[in-house]
């Protein structure tokens, strides 16, 4: 990409150029003006040297100030653009750059009054100078442009290694809450439940040995050893009761990371609104809402410039209502096709049915089951 440096350069050779073709004329010396645009070359091209070798400003502006008086010296009425070139180069070193346009159009309105250039050469130098200001503006501009994306870039980096860092802790915390529970749940059955059964197994041992002396006591520890292991049974149903989790729970938690992964996924804002008892919904009703929802996301993807979807789920006395609703505005006609037919069936196949609407607002899918 083109910077100031090569900008000035570029002007420069331009200017040095068109100075001596509109003055031109058969009694000048060719090899002259041929040695003259050379040597102005040499000297600017050791200027882009000295910016990009060394980074030197002061080198630079010896090199300007030189060029300057090599201007003066070969006639000021013929490299009067090349005057003005050099003078706005100058510039971009000694004043602040919010001050560049003002001071520049200063300093050249007061070389056209001190040295009143002819017609031509008034011409050419106003198009050099115009040509410079806006090139010169379009690459600061994009330079600003480059840094902030540069600057963007390395946010956006730092922030997917934060997400990736995060991603690893929540499968940590999964894990380490994953194993926690089953320690918890072995300890239990080994407490409540190990020691029931052990001394059952220890009756049962005794009983046994004491079948061939003594029936009765054999009878009795027989007994007791059954009586244990019912009481064991009963404290492991109470436990994986206990352990159960609510259906409803599941079902609002699988719907919930649908729509946040959807969310972030795609940024489409994504809610869900729930009301009434959602025990009464089965479990069947909660697989069937959990495929219809991931059809209809997939719809708004493909069909829909949608910016929100809202799922809807309502539990009444005698039925559950279901709403798969979103903004998305189109000018054709929906037809039934594959996704929404399989919402159908599946809505059907759980004793409940299926509704489509389009209009201004959006697009909604409504189930109706009914409870019981």
């Amino acid at each position: 990409m083109m910077d100031l440096p090569v900008l000035y350069i570029v002007m420069k050779l331009l200017a040095v150029s068109a100075s001596y073709l509109i003055s031109y004329d058969v009694k000048t010396d060719m090899v002259s003006i041929i040695i003259s645009v050379l040597s102005f070359a040499c000297v600017f091209v050791f200027e882009l040297l000295a910016d990009r070798l060394w980074k030197k400003k002061s080198l630079i502006i010896i090199t300007i100030a030189a060029s300057i008086s090599a201007c003066f010296a070969a006639g000021i009425e013929t490299l009067l653009p090349l005057l003005a070139v050099l003078l706005l180069h100058l510039l971009e070193f000694i004043i602040p750059r919010n001050m560049y346009y003002q001071v520049g159009l200063t300093v050249m309105v007061l070389l056209f009054l001190i040295y009143p250039p002819e017609t031509n050469i008034m011409i050419m130098s106003v198009i050099l100078i115009m040509m410079l200001m806006v090139s010169r503006l379009v690459i600061i501009k994009l330079e600003d442009f480059v840094l902030r994306n540069e600057i963007l870039q390395e946010k956006i980096a730092k922030l997917e290694d934060r997400i990736a860092g995060l991603n690893g802790l929540m499968k940590t915390l999964k894990t380490t809450a994953s194993l926690e529970e089953r320690n918890r749940i072995a300890a239990r059955i080994h407490d409540e439940i190990g020691h029931g059964i052990s001394g059952s197994i220890i009756l049962l041992e005794a009983a046994m040995l004491q079948m061939k002396d003594n029936c009765d006591k054999a009878a009795a520890s027989v007994e007791k050893a059954i009586a244990n292991l019912r009481e064991s049974v009963d404290e492991i149903r109470t436990a994986l009761r206990e352990e159960r989790t609510d259906r409803s729970l599941l079902g609002i938690h699988d719907i919930t990371a649908i729509l946040e992964e959807f969310k972030i996924r795609y940024s489409i804002s994504t809610k869900l609104k729930t009301s009434g008892d959602l025990t009464n919904i089965s479990i069947d009703m909660w697989a069937c809402i959990h495929d219809n929802l991931k059809e209809c996301l997939t719809n708004v993807l493909k069909h829909s410039n949608a910016t929100e979807f809202v799922l809807n789920i309502q539990v009444f006395n005698k039925i559950i209502k279901v709403e798969y609703k979103d903004n998305g505005r189109s000018q054709h006609e929906f037809e039934k096709h594959l996704g929404l037919e399989a919402i159908e069936e599946r809505t059907v196949d759980c004793k409940g049915r299926c509704f489509f609407n389009k209009d201004e607002s959006g697009f909604c899918v409504t189930n109706i089951f009914t409870v019981g």
